[in-house]
This record gives C-alpha cells, sequence and structure tokens, in this order.
C-alpha cells in the first residue's frame, strides 16, 4: 500500500498517528475489497435503471452503464423475444455543463454520465433524451438519433409529445420538436431571478426538482419564478486553482432570507402571465404542484416552520386560490409522497372530483378519499399496513396499488379497493421494492428491488405480481460474500444491523464500529444486505460493523421521529449507546472496550459528537463532511427541526459540535471536501478551529470535490485511510 500521498494530504495537530497501520500483503482479500468496490461503486454500475415500459407494453427502455465506467446509455428492451438494443450511440463524448447543469444535478445526487435521463412520447415512437447537457430525440425502432439544436436545461416534455418547455439563460421556452422552433414565454430571467427552475430548497431538501409544469391538455403552463436576489451568496474558491475565481451559489442559511416565490399561467403560444394569489409571506415554500385531468390544478403550500400547510385549489384561468384542507402538526410536517420520491404525487384527482390524499394524523401514514371540497371522507388504509408511496391509480375499478412498510424494513406492494376495504398482496418479497408504472398500461409495470436475498434488479412484473421478465444487468458480482444479521436492540426495539466479518471465529472477540447516520430524514437499516457493501468490506478488515436507528429517524412512528425536536444530538445519541450497549451483551464477540464510529454528513456530525461526548464507549471517530454548525446549514432542512437561531438559540447551541469541542479526549478524523456546496467547508473550518484553541489533538484529511465521492480513486483512499485510522486505535499492534 502506498502511504505518502495520504500522509501528505493528511494535515493534523500534535499527536497525529499514522495514517496506515498493520499492512497486510496485497494479495489479500480484505485489502482489495475497497478498491474493487470504488470502481463498481459497491456493485451498482452496470445495473438496469430509470426503467419504463413503452405505452404498448411491448418493451422497455432503460439506462445503463458498464460494469466500471459511469456513462450511462439507453437500451431497448424487447418482452417477446427477451433481446436488448442500444438507442441513442455510444454518448462517450465529453461532457460541457453549465454552472445551472452541475448545481441541478449535485441536487438531484446525479454523478452519472452520458444520457441521464428520458421521457418516451405518448405515441411510443421517440424517446427525449439528455446527453452532455444536450437533448436528443431517438427514434424508439431504430436507433437513430437527431440532436435538438441549441443548449438548453430542464426539458418537460408535452403530454402530447410535440413540444418541449426548456429554459435558457434562466427563462422559461417552448421548442416544438417537429420544426426545431422556439417560444420565449418570460423574460427577465437572470440567475437570481430564474423562470421554470425549482430553487435550492425544493431541489435540495423538498423533493421537488421541477419548476415547470404542463397542464393535461397542453395549452398552459405553470412556471416558479424564484427571486433569490436577498439570499446569502456564498463563495466557494479551489485551491488547487487559485487562478480561477471562485464560484458564488445563492445559499439560504438558517435564519436568513430565502428565495421569493411567485407561481405563474401562461399559454404555451405565449402571451401575459396571470400570477396565482396566495399568502406566499405566511406559506412560503412550494411543496408540491399537480394538475388535474380535467384542468384544474391543486398547489400545496407550507409555512416557514413547516409544521403547517396549505392545500389550494386553483383556477387556471384566473390564478384565484381556494383552501381545500390545511394540515398542522405541533413538530413538524414530513413531506407529502410525490413523483420524484417514488410514485404519483399526491393529491391524486378522480374523475368525479374526489381526489387521494396521504396524511400521517397518528403514527403512521395513511392514504385517504377526499369530497371535492377536501373534506375527509374516510380512511383506505389501516394503521397496521403503513402507507408509504401511491405507485398507480385505476378509478373505473376504484383500486390504486400503493407501497406500504408494516415491518419496518421492507416495502409490500399492495393492489388495494378503496370501496371494499380489501388489500391484496402484489409484490411482497422481503426487501425494499420501487414500482414504476406506465400511464394508461395496468397490464405490467417496472419493479426496481434490492431483496433481502442481496440482489439488486428490475423486473417487470404483470398485473398479478408475476415476474416476466428481468431486466439484463452487466453489474459486478460483489468480491465477497454477505454476513448480515438484522435484529432489535435496546429499550427501544431499535432497527439494528450486525455486518461480521467472512472468517468470523466464534468465541473470538472483535472490535465493534457503528456506521451511523442517526438524522432526520434517513432510514439506515433496510433489509436489503446488498446495500452494506462498504460496511462488510470494512468488517472482512477484522470488526463487527453496527447500525442502528433511532429517536429522529423515520420509517418507525410520528412520535419516534419527532423525539428530536429542538435538540438534533442528545436523544439520538442516548439511543446508540443503549442499542450498542444492548447488543454488546447479547453476543460475546462484541468487544465493548473497543468501539469506534464513523459517518458522513449527518452521520459526520454524529460521529463527532459521539466522540467527543461519550468517550467511554466510543475510542475513535472518523467523521466525515459534518454539518458542525446548524446555523450554517440550510433553512428548509434546519429549521423543520430546530426553528430559526433567532427563535431558539438554545437548541442550536445544544446542537452545535463546537459546543462541546474542549471536552475532545478520543482520536478525531475529519473529512471534507474543499469545495463542497452542500454542507460548507466552513463547518470544518471551525470545528478544527475551537479544537487548536483548546489545544486538543485531531486528523484532518482534506478532499479534492464536493458532497459527493464520485472519483473511484478518491472513494477508495477514502476507505482505505477510515480503515486505517481504527486500525492504529481499535487492533493495535501485540
Amino acid at each position: 500500500m502506498p502511504t505518502g500521498l495520504f500522509r501528505r494530504a493528511l494535515i493534523a495537530t500534535t499527536a497525529a498517528m499514522p495514517l496506515f497501520a498493520h499492512a497486510a500483503p496485497a494479495t489479500d482479500p480484505a485489502r482489495t475489497c475497497f478498491a474493487d468496490l470504488a470502481v463498481t461503486r459497491n456493485g451498482t454500475l452496470g445495473l438496469a435503471r430509470n426503467a419504463e415500459l413503452t405505452p404498448d407494453g411491448k418493451a422497455a427502455l432503460f439506462l445503463r452503464s458498464g460494469p466500471r465506467d459511469t456513462t450511462l446509455h439507453l437500451y431497448r428492451f424487447d418482452l417477446a423475444d427477451h433481446s436488448t438494443h442500444e438507442l441513442g450511440g455510444t454518448g462517450d463524448a465529453p461532457e460541457h455543463l453549465s454552472v445551472e447543469e452541475k448545481a441541478r444535478r449535485e441536487r438531484a445526487r446525479q454523478s452519472l454520465s452520458g444520457i441521464t435521463a428520458f421521457d418516451i412520447t405518448p405515441d411510443g415512437r421517440t424517446a427525449i433524451a439528455t446527453r452532455g447537457g444536450q437533448i436528443l430525440q431517438i427514434d424508439i425502432a431504430s436507433g437513430a438519433t437527431k440532436p435538438v439544436p441549441g443548449e438548453w436545461i430542464a426539458p418537460r416534455l408535452s403530454p402530447d409529445g410535440r413540444t418541449l418547455a426548456v429554459v435558457r439563460n434562466d427563462d422559461l421556452y417552448t421548442l416544438d420538436l417537429a420544426t426545431s422552433q422556439t417560444r420565449r414565454l418570460t423574460t427577465g430571467g437572470t440567475a437570481d431571478m430564474t423562470h421554470g427552475l425549482a430553487e435550492f430548497a425544493a431541489a435540495e431538501e423538498l423533493q421537488r426538482p421541477d419548476g415547470t409544469w404542463w397542464s393535461p391538455d397542453g395549452s398552459t403552463l405553470l412556471y416558479e419564478e424564484a427571486d433569490s436576489r436577498n439570499v446569502e451568496k456564498h463563495f466557494i474558491a479551489n485551491p488547487e486553482h487559485p487562478q480561477t475565481q471562485p464560484v458564488d451559489f445563492r445559499y439560504p442559511r438558517a435564519g436568513t432570507d430565502n428565495a421569493r416565490l411567485r407561481l405563474g399561467l401562461v399559454a404555451a403560444q405565449g402571451g401575459t402571465t396571470r400570477w396565482v394569489d396566495w399568502d406566499s409571506n405566511a406559506y412560503p415554500y412550494l411543496d408540491r404542484v399537480v394538475w388535474r385531468k380535467d384542468g384544474g390544478l391543486f398547489v400545496l403550500v407550507a409555512n416557514r416552520a413547516e409544521n403547517s400547510e396549505k392545500l389550494l385549489s386553483v383556477d387556471p384561468r384566473t390564478g384565484r386560490t381556494a383552501t381545500l384542507l390545511t394540515e398542522n402538526d405541533t413538530a413538524w410536517l414530513d413531506l407529502t409522497p410525490s413523483e420524484g420520491s417514488g410514485g404519483l404525487s399526491l393529491p391524486y384527482a378522480l374523475p368525479d372530483g374526489h381526489f387521494l390524499w396521504a396524511a400521517q394524523r397518528s403514527a403512521h401514514w395513511q392514504l385517504e378519499l377526499h369530497k371535492p371540497d377536501g373534506t375527509l371522507e374516510r380512511v383506505l388504509t389501516p394503521q397496521t399496513t403503513p402507507f408509504v408511496s401511491l405507485l398507480d391509480v385505476d378509478p373505473a375499478r376504484h383500486s390504486a396499488v400503493i407501497g406500504a412498510d408494516p415491518s419496518r424494513i421492507d416495502t409490500q406492494l399492495l393492489r388495494l379497493d378503496w370501496q371494499t376495504g380489501q388489500i391484496t398482496p402484489l409484490v411482497i418479497t422481503p426487501g425494499r421494492h420501487g414500482a414504476h408504472f406506465t400511464k394508461d398500461l395496468d397490464s405490467a409495470f417496472v419493479d426496481s428491488a434490492n431483496t433481502a436475498d442481496g440482489v439488486r434488479a428490475t423486473h417487470i412484473v404483470d398485473a398479478t405480481g408475476q415476474t416476466v421478465a428481468t431486466l439484463p444487468d452487466v453489474a459486478e458480482p460483489l468480491p465477497f460474500s454477505l454476513h448480515t444479521t438484522f435484529t432489535q436492540a435496546g429499550p427501544l426495539n431499535l432497527d439494528a444491523l450486525i455486518v461480521r466479518p467472512q472468517n468470523f471465529r466464534a468465541g473470538h472477540r472483535y472490535p465493534v464500529i457503528l456506521s451511523v447516520y442517526a438524522g432526520p430524514g434517513y432510514k439506515q437499516v433496510n433489509h436489503t444486505p446488498a446495500s452494506y457493501a462498504e460496511d462488510q468490506c470494512l468488517a472482512d478488515h477484522g470488526y463487527i460493523v453496527v447500525s442502528l436507528d433511532g429517536r429522529g429517524t423515520p420509517g418507525r412512528d410520528h412520535d419516534f421521529e419527532r423525539a428530536t425536536k429542538n435538540n438534533l444530538i442528545d436523544l439520538p445519541l442516548q439511543d446508540q449507546v443503549d442499542g450498542l450497549r444492548a447488543l454488546g451483551k447479547r453476543f460475546p464477540e462484541f468487544d465493548m472496550s473497543r468501539v469506534g464510529v464513523y459517518g458522513w454528513s449527518f452521520g459526520g456530525y454524529f460521529t463527532a459528537m459521539a466522540t467527543i461526548r461519550r468517550p467511554d464507549v466510543f475510542k475513535a471517530g472518523v467523521a466525515g463532511a459534518p454539518p458542525v454548525d446548524f446555523a450554517d446549514y440550510d433553512t428548509a432542512y434546519t429549521e423543520r427541526f430546530l426553528g430559526t437561531p433567532q427563535d431558539d438559540p438554545e437548541g442550536y447551541r445544544k446542537s452545535n459540535v463546537l459546543t462541546y469541542a474542549d471536552q475532545l479526549a478520543r482520536p478525531l478524523l475529519i473529512m471534507h471536501g474543499i469545495t463542497d456546496d452542500n454542507v460548507y467547508f466552513e463547518n470544518t473550518m471551525k470545528l478544527t478551529q475551537a479544537l487548536l484553541k483548546n489545544g486538543k489533538s485531531y486528523d484532518l484529511l482534506l478532499l479534492p470535490g464536493t458532497h459527493m465521492l464520485t472519483d473511484p480513486t478518491l472513494r477508495q483512499r477514502v476507505d482505505q485511510a477510515r480503515e486505517a485510522y481504527f486500525a492504529k486505535v481499535l487492533r493495535p499492534a501485540n
């Protein structure tokens, strides 16, 4: 193992430890698995993704890269003979993305290149795809490709498949696909006054990537105008290239101004904008937009505290609104399931004027049927079947396909008859399932599965739930077997995962590493062993790796998730410690005198807190990209849980790593990308300054790049550095 590069990259205070220790021969599989995982992205490169059936149900289109490259290609899979055909050419040309497009991809966590998205026209003849910042028209039968002239971003296909709504230089246009003629719909667009794009808060935190929506008949476009002139500017300089100017971003820190939004209605042929009328001062967040098939419009807006939201009915002719229902919560409201988060957007309008809605009025989410005026008619799903997503609706049969999560770690696909209340299992194989139904096609659907047997695959499933085909992949199998145990731990029966090494020996005691997130919005323990390849590789170096979902994490019940309101650390830290100790008592192979902790983003924050505040439990920590002071993190995320710094300074103080920096007594390695535009590097700067001020030793690994570790060499070195750091503390030389 080369070591010099990493020692040079490591900046440390006094008493820094060697970054690599106990090096094994290069032929040891445990020493090569991090490299294998880095170049295959944990075995996910080469898997079929974004699959969609054609309108006639005879074929499926999907994206796929090679097993060790990140360039996506478009393929057609014919169900008749199970043959596969590449469409649209190789797509290996270098990408030239604008700053705006790079930012959009960062918000979407899109780090692959090539053809990254596509739509199928209603006639099933053409795919409209994006590749390297260019829009392509691809003939589905022949694969012939025709580039769309010009540089555009955020394409949205019209309902008839003939026109694109697109954005250029922050203004909205339509583009006729047959003639390439364009029509400008808005003027005055700038980087700080965008038309047709989702603002930062929506794209990063509200699961709303869109800023333009077609009416069902294609006559009208609804678009977002985002005025960011009062949003703070943050500047990111790249020390690798000091001759280049810093890049500036409008970043809304907690307690500071957000972008001001308006919604405009404009004819697709152009004309005067009609502005939607709602109290955007009281309800500034735009959470969801849903057009009704009859031409009406739903808009869901929320207050800044995100504990109140209004579902509005909009008259597209005038822009006037009426409130259909109001939801409130004493803590915060979770985001309503949306198309972007896997499923159909809610509300879902029915032909008779009723609509389907989802709410969490007690322990779990439930699907509801509401009358046209918004009043509740009845609840459609029982508490024993926690609702996750609405996947398909057949109004004629009073039927819907839903995702449900009765076991907390598995997803089931169920068919619901909302007249009789009967629920019929459709796909219940243990693991996680994400279904995608093609509009007006109820004979089959796509199931993106990550199952409890360690298999990740995309299936074509018929109306009875039977798999009729599996889309071909070229992903490399993981270079080791998975040894995962799913259980529950501690006085609260926390969902828990244990990963043991492949050469596990009964009677031997192993150091324990907590792989942690422990924060809002993300459930870490799922019945999907293949998701834990990186933890398995770490375990194979001679550890037991553990993950736990404590209070503050989703997927269990309302009060469990909201227990961390106004304090993001005390209860989660107690839960992780209680769960670890309970597992240590149950399993004698856990050496609880040698425990480490690591995580990224909120997990990095938790790691820093755990290492500093619980030295009795954690002997070392490796914190990646930690949001140290939540006053420096964005509004829509932070204020949901802590309010503003002005309203609750005590909550921010308790949740701030800097509050406890003078207590550090254990080895702590901090990793951070210097051009991170999600968790800005200032967080790590503040932490290191506080540690220096208090005379505390720490280690720092500076990384090139942003919040995502996309470069395989960088990813490999980070994983190796983490393991080496733990080896020095938890597996010292005899």
